[in-house]
């Protein structure tokens, strides 16, 4: 089980990339399969202010590094227009899989 955090600008940003790359729309499906902090956890969390724990399982987490590094021919974790903090957040996300 994998840990990821994200605040409620984080989760704006995964909102306004969308269809247009895997770390928007594709990226939110696949963390709303997920469990969550339920202390803070409402129906509407996604736009709470609060920042949101979700605990991924291992064959989620492996659909997103997968998702990222098939959007860089290179098969690089790819983020396109996260922020460096973001990105950052996402690369270490990525690497911790085992």
């Amino acid at each position: 089980m994998y840990e990821l955090t994200l605040t409620k600008s984080e989760r704006k940003a995964i909102d306004w990339i969308g269809y247009r790359y895997s770390n928007g729309d594709d990226l939110k499906e696949l963390l709303l399969d997920c469990d969550v902090d339920s202390s803070h956890y409402t129906t509407n969390a996604w736009t709470d202010a609060e920042d949101i724990i979700f605990y991924i399982p291992e064959h989620i987490a492996w659909q997103i590094a997968d998702n990222a590094r098939e959007e860089d021919g290179d098969h690089e974790y790819n983020f396109p227009c996260f922020s460096q903090d973001l990105t950052a957040k996402m690369f270490f996300f990525c690497f911790d899989i085992v």
